[in-house]
């Protein structure tokens, strides 16, 4: 079974995740696990290490990372927060269920465990938007939607876990009524304006800069997979449990994202005492990603025409970072979403991928590598489910 080490990220600032094809206004939520690890490949360089040693067990064929992460998703409290299947009939016994759904990116970990097992999430419906204002008796274990109704949960058994102020109105003192809990802001998205000038005419150009707040006691949350953490990275005494750790304690200042000249991204990082296990997938079942992932081989790309997969794929572009040269544009690879459902495969699945750009020109060229995490870290579903 899948046995991840849980890290959140306070945010102290705002948090800038561009969007690729959107404008610079924009910021997405999530952080993927290809960021998150260039985060730590670059984070290792700055601290003076060896990047190719770093990375060998990564690289190797056939590929043995000594650790795999998730992408970082929402946390409220002590509810986590996991991404929503792409095919949204699979969670529900009647079809025009979907309908109530759209809206909604994370499902809660109680909710995930639930689907995980074949158990239809009907009873959490979300009620509708008239029932949201108006009926407060409805069934207590009917779904909660916060922020929007982005974020869906357990209506009675993790409404505990929420913080406080969400629970309390502080006008009444009383508790919320549940058709308060989607107006609650989990995040605020912001904007912030920049000036851009010209070297030749000293013109100033304005334009504006999205990002995401955090409310108390809320941020991101990772796992790690650790496969092997006491292994010690090619000619050093170090092991990558205690590089990783290093590095985050490095990265809490330098920050992740974007924008990081201003402030954003900075964070402060807090390992989680209690670690999640979650299911692994039977020989022949269904694995529900929790991480972005690149089939490399035959086999690998067969999970993605078994039956029952469904899966969307997403552009990653952007720009690099590198000491030897100015910022470059990578080159654009197509990366399978967080909450695809793939065939399980081997123990070990997808591997990194050579973003460096090509030029025709060799003069150009970066003098090394410039890789981008394609390794997937996946639950199992069980696929015969109870009409709940």
């Amino acid at each position: 079974m899948p046995t991840l080490s849980v890290y959140r990220l306070h945010f102290r600032g705002g948090l800038h995740l561009g969007v690729r094809g959107v404008s610079l206004e924009e910021a997405a939520l999530s952080l993927p696990s290809d960021t998150l690890f260039s985060a730590l490949v670059d984070g290792w360089r700055q601290l003076g290490g060896d990047v190719d040693g770093w990375l060998e067990p990564f690289l190797q064929e056939p590929a043995d990372p000594p650790f795999l992460l998730t992408s970082a998703f929402p946390f409220v409290g002590a509810v986590r927060f996991y991404p929503m299947p792409v095919d949204l009939r699979r969670l529900f016994a009647r079809l025009e269920a979907g309908k109530r759904v759209k809206r909604i990116s994370h499902l809660s970990e109680g909710l995930l465990r639930c689907a995980l097992k074949g158990e239809k999430l009907d009873r959490w419906l979300p009620p509708d938007e008239t029932a949201s204002r108006n009926d407060e008796s409805r069934h207590p274990n009917a779904g909660l939607l916060l922020q929007g109704g982005h974020l869906w949960l357990d209506g009675e058994s993790e409404l505990a876990q929420l913080p406080q102020w969400m629970q309390i109105d502080p006008k009444s003192k009383r508790p919320r009524p549940h058709s308060a809990y989607p107006l609650l802001e989990v995040w605020r998205e912001g904007r912030t304006p920049r000036v851009t000038v010209d070297r030749i005419s000293s013109a100033s150009t304005i334009f504006h800069i999205g990002h995401v707040r955090f409310a108390e006691e809320c941020g991101l949350w990772f796992g790690v997979q650790w496969r092997r953490p006491e292994q010690r990275i090619a000619g050093t005494s170090t092991t990558y449990a205690e590089s990783v750790a290093a590095i985050f304690d490095f990265l809490q200042d330098e920050g992740l994202g974007g924008d990081r000249s201003v402030g954003y991204g900075a964070f402060t990082l807090e390992a989680m005492p209690e670690s999640v296990t979650l299911p692994d997938a039977a020989p022949g079942g269904l694995a529900w990603l929790l991480s972005r992932f690149h089939p490399r081989t035959p086999a690998e790309i067969a999970t993605l025409q078994a039956k029952g997969a469904a899966y969307r794929l997403v552009d990653v572009a952007g720009w690099l970072r590198s000491p030897d040269s100015p910022a470059q544009r990578r080159r654009r690879i197509y990366l399978l979403t967080e909450g695809s459902w793939i065939a399980a495969g081997e123990a070990v699945l997808g591997g990194l991928v050579d973003v460096q750009p090509v030029y025709a020109d060799q003069a150009g060229m970066l003098p090394h590598p410039v890789y981008r995490s394609g390794f997937g870290v996946t639950a199992g579903v069980t696929q015969e489910a109870s009409h709940g």
